[in-house]
């Protein structure tokens, strides 16, 4: 009888884990995605200083949380998304507004889609 309690102790604390990662991965990457969109809207308007400001923002949040997400996400988008950001930076220094902008709301789709992968939905147990 021992046995099944520690058994059922092992699973709820399973049950947090993942509940508190899914509620993690949504919280640091919707704002991330949200200063990608936002980045991409200044850069259109024209306002560059404000759109590099966000687009270097958001990469500096993408690589503060690199360690966590790395622990949970597949590595494979992570790497995109890293190059993406590269490709993000030669764009805002020589200010291509429409290159910049496509590749902001491409990296916000990317990151958007690595927070989504973890959210806890019917689709994703299959």
């Amino acid at each position: 009888m021992k046995r099944s309690w520690i058994g059922l102790a092992m699973l709820v604390v399973l049950l947090a884990a993942s509940l508190l990662v899914t509620w993690g991965m949504d919280r640091i990457h919707d704002p991330i995605a949200q200063k990608l969109e936002d980045a991409a809207d200044y850069a259109l308007a024209g306002d560059w200083d404000r759109a590099a400001s966000l687009a270097s923002g958001a990469g500096t949040d993408w690589k503060k949380w690199a360690h966590f997400r790395g622990c949970f996400a597949d590595h494979s988008p992570m790497e995109e998304i890293d190059a993406g950001f590269a490709e993000l930076e030669v764009y805002s220094i020589t200010r291509e507004a429409t290159d910049f902008a496509a590749s902001c709301g491409s990296l916000a789709r990317k990151v958007s889609a690595v927070g989504e992968a973890h959210n806890l939905v019917w689709w994703n147990l299959f």
